[in-house]
């Protein structure tokens, strides 16, 4: 194994070793998983050693993981979120509305 898990991370990858155990919680098989994740079959397999190995540590964190997510974001984060979903909506339908006039040739001076 060697190099291939360091900071809890696949070597050369942004992928963790979380990553990966979420897709083994949900049965997925290593080759299912090197399909999904850009990784290899090998790294799947490294990276089931380490989680067997470091069993106890990556299931806390695994814990304080699946807690952070259970709690849902503070109410700071979602009134942001709303605010640029809002603010999304709106261009969105901006665009909209030029595409419309475009089409029926209300954008151009002169019509068609």
């Amino acid at each position: 194994m060697g190099d291939t898990i360091v900071n809890n991370r696949i070597a050369g990858t942004r992928i963790t070793v979380w990553d990966v155990l979420h897709y083994l919680e949900y049965g997925r098989s290593p080759e299912s998983i090197a399909g999904i994740l850009p990784i290899t079959v090998e790294q799947v397999h490294a990276t089931v050693r380490y989680i067997e190995e470091h069993k106890e540590e990556v299931m806390a964190v695994h814990r304080q993981i699946e807690e952070r997510i259970a709690r849902g974001n503070p109410p700071e984060v979602e009134a942001k979120l709303a605010e640029t979903r809002a603010k999304m909506q709106v261009w969105l339908n901006e665009r909209r509305r030029a595409k419309s006039q475009e089409g029926n040739g209300d954008g151009h001076p002169g019509g068609r």
